[in-house]
């Protein structure tokens, strides 16, 4: 019976560490797309920098207009 106690507290033990990875695992890769998609953003800005651009296509990405 002693076994069997010893062997369930190694299996709540190794849950909680699978969890807490998980969990940090999920949170690295939500800062890595923020990440991504700050630069990725950051570029259109620069993109629009220049007054003297009169390329339109950027405000009608994604838009029903596009079809």
């Amino acid at each position: 019976m002693l076994e069997i106690a010893s062997t369930a507290q190694r299996l709540r033990t190794v849950r909680e560490a699978q969890r807490h990875f998980l969990g940090m695992w999920a949170a690295q890769c939500l800062a890595d797309k923020s990440l991504d998609r700050m630069s990725t953003d950051l570029e259109h800005l620069q993109a629009d920098d220049d007054p003297f651009d009169h390329d339109w296509s950027r405000l009608y990405r994604g838009s029903v207009l596009d079809d």
